[in-house]
């Protein structure tokens, strides 16, 4: 399978890295062990996800990062044997990011 990141899912994952390093000094890695899991996951489960919304590229999908509250939005593409993160966008926000 084709596993990648969107620059605006990479704009995200260092923005809230960077965030976390500062304010979890007890856990600084914790985003990035929690992102490895999830793309361990979606590798061997592409289709784990909840359905979010219908992309014109094909069908968004998210699963939930528990630990640090941030869902992961992806599109698999099973005709292409493609995974795409598209964002990354915490939990607790009242709204889902552009995608």
């Amino acid at each position: 399978m084709t596993f990648s990141i969107s620059r605006r899912a990479r704009r995200r994952i260092e923005k809230i890295q960077a965030w976390w390093v500062e304010h979890r000094p007890a856990a600084p890695a914790l985003f990035l062990d929690e992102l490895e899991e999830a793309e361990r996951l979606l590798r061997a489960q592409p289709d784990v996800g909840m359905i979010y919304d219908a992309h014109r590229s094909g069908l968004v999908r998210r699963v939930l990062l528990t630990r640090t509250h941030h869902h992961l939005y992806y599109r698999y593409r099973a005709d292409r044997d493609e995974l795409v993160v598209l964002s990354l966008w915490g939990a607790p926000r009242e709204r889902g990011p552009k995608l």
